[in-house]
């Protein structure tokens, strides 16, 4: 009797069709989680500016003013109306933008209340998030939607 050693051609299209849908799966999996921790970074570092800017109004009485330029993906945070930028930051390229009922230039009251409370959204090709500034004073909360 010949002994066979090794797989037949079937055997084997059957374990290298299952892995690459595995690989697939997982791919695409890691992805949306790096845009999730994209975001929760993002989001930490825009949470600190806009604490530094309810600071500012309620211990210095400096109006500082937030405006996210949605058409080059950044914001920045100025003293003053029409004053010298004193903080940049960009928003990924990737995200896009969609200011809703939120009024630029943003900016607290010497209480530490919101002057214009809106929202506005974030959309990624994986998730879509909705920062709102409430009437009050709390200074944002993200919604996942």
């Amino acid at each position: 009797m010949i002994k066979k050693n090794g797989f037949s051609l079937i055997e084997l299209l059957i374990v290298l069709s299952i892995l690459s849908v595995l690989l697939v799966i997982g791919g695409s999996i890691q992805l949306k989680t790096y845009d999730n921790y994209q975001f929760n970074q993002w989001y930490t570092l825009f949470e600190n500016d806009i604490l530094r800017m309810q600071q500012d109004a309620m211990i210095t009485k400096n109006n500082l003013y937030l405006l996210i330029k949605s058409s080059n993906n950044s914001y920045e945070i100025r003293k003053g109306a029409f004053g010298k930028p004193i903080i940049k930051r960009p928003i990924p390229d990737q995200w896009k933008v969609k200011l809703y009922s939120l009024d630029m230039p943003l900016s607290f009251s010497k209480h530490g209340t919101i002057r214009r409370p809106g929202r506005f959204q974030i959309i990624s090709k994986y998730n879509k998030w909705e920062i709102i500034f409430p009437l009050g004073k709390g200074r944002c909360y993200v919604n996942e939607l």
